[in-house]
């Protein structure tokens, strides 16, 4: 006997509604600790705001995320049972149940292209998509992300079922062939089949994470896994942030360390939010963007088309991110402050896309080789709004590789990585945060250069610290006039 469609609808609304509740609790949760951090100092705030913010806080965002998978999940069964019964929940006035099979999507569509056509979908054939057809919006930017979220969830199953079939199989050849792969390609296949399913289990467990995740993008096509992963909703944030990770930056080794580091990065702007606008404070979203293949060491060193020193790869990511950063608009009602973060080799590729249409308001850059090219003004943003931070003892900062040092770019705002103390201009809080060195320590937390990020991304960048970060690298990679 099916289910009554009209009942899991019900309790579908129902859910829905439970889990807006639990997120009203918690804004209000959120500005109540605002007006506690603005009025009372000490170590009980200090530790009252540390439970708000690694325990409460984060509960009640999974919660919420949790009642809206479930309403989700109901609302499938629900279309499920429709479909499969022909009957209107199994209602006294039984009736066939007629829904048009969604329209595949636009062949190599935009994001504009995207939004439009899954925005002209009803909300029984989406779900059907999502449950039929995941591939069709796990990875295409202009749909939901809420939406890309339950597909890519779903695909991770799948692929990781593709998966296990293809290593036992290649496990078989490979046990049969007396020269263990030497002759064939076997062996690197079973490599990148391993670290792939290693790849999957680096999502999860980054999906299971406290506080609010989405998994925005899956392509298991290429040798090595790509994936995007939010802290918050990005669908509905104020403010977005995407982070661009550079070489050697892969979702097997890299992918759990950075969803913790843009998780303490959206805590932060969060707080920098309230901090500014205690009546008014903005929601946050934060994503690690690892949609390219990132050069690696070893022989891709020796490898033009993927060797670090090479502009190539940057390109190739660069067209991947267009269109990632495009549909985060076209999938809103509301564009929100969009935030692009590039470190290092993952700086010159956020810069080449920064030279088309994106939708980003302000860019971080830190610890750049360059950004592809020798002239601010080539990045489509507005005037003082692309920032650089370079830290002491940072080789990779002077070394100007693509596109002239970016401490010379005339135009360019700067930002420190220095020790530095920080005073609340409304409240006089004191704060004081830790100096960032070498070229993998800038988003550590409590940091100047985290800081610092954390208020561009929160849309306050006035509160920033200033420090030019140059030193005698500096004096080197002074670009020789007339060359650029």
């Amino acid at each position: 006997m099916g289910a009554n469609t009209d009942v899991l609808e019900r309790n579908a609304e129902s859910l829905r509604t439970a889990a807006r509740r639990v997120q009203d609790i918690r804004t209000l949760a959120q500005r109540a600790v605002a007006e506690l951090q603005a009025s009372w100092n000490g170590s009980d705030l200090m530790r009252l705001t540390h439970q708000w913010e690694q325990q409460a806080a984060p509960l009640l965002a999974g919660a919420a995320a949790s009642l809206d998978s479930c309403a989700a999940q109901l609302r499938g069964q629900s279309a499920a049972q429709r479909v499969a019964s022909g009957r209107d929940g199994g209602s006294s006035a039984i009736r066939p149940m007629l829904i048009t099979p969604p329209m595949a999507p636009p062949t190599r569509g935009s994001p504009a292209d995207n939004a439009t056509w899954w925005g002209s979908l009803g909300t029984l054939q989406q779900q059907r998509v999502i449950r039929e057809h995941p591939e069709w919006i796990g990875s295409r930017d202009g749909v939901s992300f809420t939406d890309r979220d339950l597909a890519n969830r779903a695909l991770l199953t799948v692929d990781r079922d593709r998966l296990l079939v293809e290593r036992k199989r290649l496990e078989t050849v490979l046990a049969d062939d007396w020269s263990l792969g030497a002759l064939t390609n076997n062996d690197a296949a079973l490599d990148q089949v391993k670290d792939k399913l290693a790849s999957i289990s680096v999502i999860e467990a980054s999906l299971a994470s406290q506080g609010e995740r989405q998994l925005l993008l899956l392509d298991m096509s290429q040798v090595r896994a790509q994936a995007a992963i939010a802290n918050g909703n990005v669908q509905t944030a104020d403010n977005v942030a995407v982070f661009v990770p550079g070489m050697t930056s892969n979702v097997t080794d890299t992918m759990k360390d950075y969803d913790t580091a843009m998780s303490h990065m959206q805590q932060r702007a969060q707080q920098e939010s309230i901090r500014a606008h205690p009546t008014q404070a903005s929601t946050t979203a934060t994503v690690t963007w690892i949609g390219y293949q990132t050069p690696e060491l070893g022989l891709d060193l020796i490898n033009p088309d993927k060797s670090v020193a090479s502009i190539s790869t940057a390109k190739d990511g660069a067209a991947n991110l267009v269109p990632f950063l495009r549909g985060i608009g076209a999938s809103r009602e509301h564009d929100p402050h969009l935030t692009l973060l590039g470190h290092s080799y993952g700086s010159t590729t956020a810069g080449l896309a920064l030279r088309q249409e994106t939708g980003v308001d302000d860019a971080v850059f830190f610890g750049s080789p360059g950004l592809g090219t020798d002239h601010i003004q080539d990045l489509k943003l507005a005037p003082g709004h692309a920032y650089y931070v370079e830290a002491r003892r940072d080789p990779v900062g002077d070394t100007g590789v693509f596109g002239i040092d970016p401490s010379h770019l005339g135009g360019m705002e700067h930002a420190s990585a220095r020790t530095s103390t920080v005073v609340d201009p409304v409240t006089g809080e004191i704060r004081h945060f830790t100096e960032s060195t070498g070229h993998s320590s800038y988003l550590v937390d409590k940091s100047t250069s985290q800081y610092n990020m954390s208020i561009v991304v929160a849309g306050v960048p006035d509160r920033r610290v200033y420090d030019s970060g140059e030193g005698i690298g500096d004096v080197l990679s002074w670009p020789i006039p007339g060359t650029y």
